[in-house]
């Protein structure tokens, strides 16, 4: 810990205080910011009060200021510590220095130093013996009130400050009375030093700004004596870091009536040996070089009078705008530019009880304005009615004034949601504003602006987009340079063109803001910090989001130094990260953030206002994400009652929120649900965008993939294709927009087996994701485990998991803890691995997802559901390894877990019970398999009722579950169901409506209803010699199928000459003019065990009907070697 301590820039010097007095030394050189370590309190206090003394001397704050660019720019609204010093130094001589004034001055130090004996009993002395002709010796006598001065003039303190005017007003005052510069000096030009420490840091910057302007922060001392500032900056300190300077000064005699004291303190030998120089608080010197000496470094320098020219301009162009301002209100306006927002209440509120009335006006709005950007709008209206109203009172008459303050309200009314009184009011200070002022002047470009944001905030981009554009033009005529106000209107160009999904030009904008307002605000302000979290979002919307984590970071970090933790502007900053977070799929850690910025705001907000609702369809997405369907789809409906009751006209959030609940729909296989509202945001849209937009593109994307979800692949295609032409119409710098929509029309050709197609559609998406993103982003692991799945489905195996292993790679570089999404890929791999039948490789993969899921926890449905996943795969490679009581287990985990986050009539409810019961029938364990058949057929009967082909699917299980049994009229009659739908339904489906008769067939010959089965089978004959008459092989089985029938009824001729035509047909299809006992070979040597038994049911006719024991000899060795080979001989020695 003491090392981490000690690199902290913030920490200057670091004490220990030993308790048990066993510290080794050492522990002092090994640390460079260790003073000492100490056993007594007394040395303790001692030594800290001796190290702040010498950082007293050592160390001072300066400013530089570049005057070439002050003396051309406009200076309105510029936030310099030059104007707040000079101010500052003008409005403390304007302070009461009374007796009242004094006792407050006494009680506030005895309060700061309550605790302190030493000090308070120099606060009695101070009490007692003070008199303003004494105040340099108590100034420099560096106790009291000398260190809460310098305290209070470094940070700028304005209200320590005015607890301590009668002090301050007293020393700035002395500059005036000059009694004390009586000194005589040989020469009209005088030289004075002062030595000090530097920062590597801030060497820097006096270099950089050579020539340019300096200011100290607080009253600089110096010296006549060049020994004396060498020494103090040679003074040997424990910090390593540090730079010995020596300030020369050049002074001329008339800076000793302006600027300079001469304290004469050589005769009193407590004093510092640079103290007999004293400059006033607002002189500012040139810059003139800088240069190295053996040990130290020689900064050259004089006092100038641009300092006060430079400040005339900024009051010239501050009443440019609003005329007259006295100087006590634009100090208190600078220091509300400033944002030192507290302050500046505290200033303009006793400024209020002591104004006249020409003033108060002015103060009134500038408080409304003030409790206006702290959000604390039902204030900040208080007082901005109470301006107005003096405004445009009959014997004050300043209507031009009052356009200012209409303005405000409006800005007010719109960050409350009351968009339609904002308008009114902006519009009615527009009106105002051109009576008084010409059509070029700033302030109609900021009625413009603020009626833009009206427009941009209901979404009318194009609207909004031309008023900030019209304003932006006119504040470069009016400003010339680059100004504040302009960098407002980049701001909201910017937005437009994010609205448009235009992110780089969006982005583009929001540097040039970020640009001016980084130069006006060079410490840092909110605003800057409202800037970031603007390029936060747009990085986010690119996907970009560890660009977008360090941005959001950096505005963090500057808000926090503005607001309190429950501040309005947090709720921004939370939801921000919260959306980052989204993105990477952290979707709990996105739930708990949005919920934190909600609740922020409603403690802020009406229960109406628009932006809650934003946060409502975040909080309703994230528990989307985490399969928290009915939640999910609680918030969007709460979304979307408040849009349809208090924001009927905005279309284009009510289409988006149409779109939310629609998604969550489909996620719970709703999908005509799902479709229809999907079907009423791309109206909407449509209406709104009559040139197209993006944003129809993305809901047509959502109606393909409702219909992709009912195998409408068609249909789906067809949406995604035309969402695809939008986006690369409207949006062709977005690739991963495109790219995005390239895969989702891939993965429907998967579907429809065009695996060359969707390669194609996967490679431009690839590449078009490495221009966009480079070679390492999520998005390109996804398109890669599409590429896999493509080339599995060729068999292209080694390819696929190689591909799938790179998508790997690059997850585990972003989830390095491990993350759902790694699962989600092992689980791939395993499933190609599976398909290659490399049923151990695929366990492992399988298993690896299922420790990393333990790992990471699984709380939320959608992780839930994931283990689910991994289980059932892993009971399906068991079950392909006829592991089926393993299998089982797995099976049964996964469907209780579903159970608990699904409805029972849920399709992968469904698809378990299916696994589960086609292991359990490889167990022979009948009743249970039937058991989950049926339960499988009554769900997919009560989702999907028109879903034919899955319903004879489960038929057909359930009658085959029967059929091992022996159950075979249960079997029957499921057999015929199955076979009735498929003939209503699927007429055309000519090959399995065959089939479904030889199933028909089958039970009926082993119900030994001989004529029944001959019947099917001749159906089922005439269906394939018509339809299917290229699969010979089919016709062929067909044939002596009829042929055992007939055997069975001792129709051995008949039986015989359909044999022997099947028989030809293997013939031609296999070995054409072998023999007999040469085809049954080859039959042995080439074909699957089907084909060998068919071969055997022929050798059993030609064994009855053959007189010739030699020949009938043969035929049997031939069935005894074909039976041998296909581990079939028990069956045959049975049936012999």
């Amino acid at each position: 810990m003491l090392f981490q301590i000690d690199t902290l820039p913030q920490i200057n010097s670091i004490f220990i205080f030993d308790f048990d007095k066993n510290q080794g030394k050492e522990l002092i050189y090994q640390h460079s910011k260790f003073i000492g370590i100490y056993t007594e309190l007394d040395d303790l206090y001692s030594s800290i009060e001796e190290q702040i003394d010498l950082d007293d001397e050592l160390f001072q704050t300066f400013s530089f200021f570049d005057q070439s660019e002050y003396l051309t720019h406009d200076l309105s609204k510029q936030t310099s510590d030059l104007f707040w010093y000079q101010f500052f130094n003008n409005i403390i001589l304007q302070s009461s220095s009374d007796q009242l004034a004094k006792n407050e001055m006494i009680d506030f130090c005895r309060q700061y130093y309550q605790n302190n004996l030493k000090y308070l009993k120099l606060i009695d002395d101070f009490e007692r013996e003070y008199s303003s002709n004494k105040v340099i010796q108590w100034y420099l006598n560096k106790s009291l009130p000398y260190k809460m001065i310098k305290r209070a003039l470094q940070i700028k303190d304005m209200d320590q400050q005015y607890a301590l005017r009668y002090f301050m007003c007293d020393l700035v005052q002395s500059f005036t009375d000059q009694h004390q510069n009586k000194i005589p000096y040989d020469n009209e030009n005088l030289t004075v030093y002062r030595g000090m420490k530097l920062w590597n840091d801030q060497l820097k910057e006096f270099k950089k700004n050579e020539r340019k302007l300096l200011l100290s922060h607080g009253f600089l001392t110096a010296t006549r004596h060049r020994s004396d500032a060498l020494n103090f900056a040679g003074k040997s300190i424990r910090q390593t870091n540090l730079i010995s300077v020596v300030f020369e000064i050049d002074l001329n005699s008339q800076d000793f009536n302006k600027f300079v004291i001469f304290t004469d303190i050589d005769k009193c030998n407590k004093y510092s040996k640079q103290d007999d120089i004293l400059f006033s608080l607002d002189i500012i010197f040139q810059l003139d070089n800088i240069e190295f000496y053996e040990n130290f470094w020689m900064i050259k320098m004089h006092p100038t009078n641009e300092g006060k020219a430079i400040l005339k301009k900024y009051i010239e162009d501050t009443h440019r705008q609003i005329e007259d301002l006295s100087m006590e209100i634009l100090f208190g306006r600078l220091m509300l530019d400033m944002g030192q927002w507290n302050q500046s209440q505290t200033y303009f509120e006793r400024l209020l009880i002591d104004s006249n009335s020409t003033d108060q006006a002015w103060i009134e709005y500038s408080l409304g304005e003030i409790h206006h950007l702290k959000s604390e709008w039902n204030m900040a209206r208080k007082y901005y009615d109470r301006a107005y109203y003096r405004m445009i009172d009959p014997k004050q008459r300043r209507i031009k004034d009052s356009a200012l303050v209409l303005s405000d309200i409006g800005e007010t009314l719109c960050e409350q949601g009351k968009f339609e009184e904002a308008m009114n009011y902006h519009q009615q200070a527009l009106t105002t504003r051109k009576e008084y002022y010409s059509s070029h002047h700033m302030h109609i470009a900021t009625s413009l602006r603020n009626i833009g944001d009206i427009f941009f905030i209901q979404n009318k981009n194009d609207e909004a987009l031309s008023y900030f554009q019209q304003a932006l033009v006119i504040l470069e005529k009016y400003y010339k340079y680059p100004h504040i106000d302009m960098g407002k209107c980049l701001i909201g160009i910017g937005l437009c063109f994010r609205e448009k999904y235009n992110h780089e030009k969006a982005l583009e904008y929001h540097r040039q803001a970020i640009e001016i307002y980084e130069k006006y605000y060079p410490l840092g302000h909110v605003y800057i910090a409202v800037i970031l979290n603007n390029i936060a979002d747009l990085l986010y919307r690119q996907e970009k989001y560890n660009e977008a984590i360090d941005i959001h970071q950096r505005a963090l970090k500057i808000q926090k130094k503005c607001y309190s933790f429950d501040h309005i502007l947090l709720a921004s900053y939370l939801c921000m990260i919260a959306l980052i977070n989204h993105g990477l799929r952290n979707y709990a850690s996105a739930l708990e953030l949005f919920q934190q910025s909600l609740t922020i705001q409603q403690s802020y907000y009406t229960s109406s206002h628009v932006k809650l609702i934003c946060n409502l369809n975040n909080i309703g997405d994230a528990f989307h994400r985490l399969g928290m369907f009915d939640d999910a789809m609680n918030f969007h409906q709460q979304a979307l009652a408040m849009l349809e009751k208090y924001y009927p006209s905005f279309q284009a959030s009510i289409a988006f929120t149409f779109n939310r609940i629609g998604d969550v729909l489909c996620s719970q296989t709703k999908y005509d649900e799902a479709i229809c509202y999907h079907k009423q945001a791309l109206m909407m849209q449509k209406n709104d965008y009559p040139s197209g937009h993006a944003n129809i593109a993305f809901t047509l994307k959502n109606i393909g993939y409702a219909l992709s979800r009912q195998e409408q692949f068609d249909e789906a295609l067809d949406h995604y294709q035309e969402a695809l032409s939008i986006l690369e119409k409207h949006c062709p710098y977005d690739l991963g927009f495109i790219s995005s929509s390239l895969n989702v029309i891939g993965i429907i050709l998967i579907s429809q087996e065009k695996f060359d197609e969707a390669m194609d559609y996967f490679q431009r998406a690839l590449e078009n994701q490495k221009c966009y993103y480079g070679c390492d982003h999520l998005n390109l692991a996804d398109t890669l485990t599409y590429i896999s799945t493509v080339l599995c489905r060729q068999k292209k195996y080694d390819e696929s998991v190689i591909t799938c292993k790179k998508a790997l790679e690059i997850q585990e570089k972003y989830y390095p803890s491990g993350h759902a999404t790694i699962a989600i890929t092992l689980n791939q791999i395993g499933w190609l691995l599976q398909s290659e039948k490399k049923y151990d490789e695929a366990l492992r993969f399988y298993e690896q997802a299922q420790s990393l899921l333990i790992n990471i926890g699984n709380s939320y449905p959608s992780d839930q559901w994931l283990m689910a996943d991994t289980l059932r795969n892993i009971g399906y490679v068991l079950y392909l390894q006829d592991k089926n009581e393993e299998a089982v287990v797995y099976q049964q985990r996964a469907l209780s877990i579903k159970e608990k986050i699904l409805s029972q009539d849920h399709t992968e409810i469904m698809s378990i019970c299916i696994e589960i019961s086609r292991s359990l029938r490889c167990q022979a364990k009948y009743t249970d398999a039937c058991e989950f058949q049926q339960r499988a057929l009554t769900i997919q009967e009560k989702i999907n009722p028109l879903n034919y082909s899955s319903i004879v699917d489960r038929l057909n299980d359930i009658a085959n579950i029967f059929g091992d049994q022996g159950k075979y009229d249960e079997a029957l009659l499921y057999q015929q169901r199955a076979l009735g739908i498929r003939e209503e339904h699927y007429s055309s489906d000519h090959k399995n409506i065959a089939n479904d008769l030889i199933s028909i067939g089958y039970l009926r010959m082993q119900l030994k209803q001989y004529d029944e089965a001959i019947e099917v089978y001749q159906r089922a004959l005439s269906i394939r010699d018509e339809f299917c008459s290229s699969d010979q092989a089919a016709i062929a089985n067909n044939l002596q199928r009829i042929g055992y029938v007939l055997e069975k009824q001792t129709k051995y001729d008949d039986a015989l000459e359909l044999r022997q035509k099947a028989l030809k047909i293997y013939e031609t299809l296999y070995l054409d003019g072998y023999a007999s006992t040469e085809v049954l070979d080859q039959l042995n040597a080439t074909h699957a065990v089907a084909g060998i038994l068919y071969g055997v049911d022929i050798c059993f006719v030609f064994n009855r009907k053959l007189s010739d024991n030699e020949n009938r000899e043969e035929v049997q060795n031939s069935v005894k070697e074909l039976l041998k080979k296909s581990k079939a001989v028990k069956i045959y020695d049975n049936n012999e």
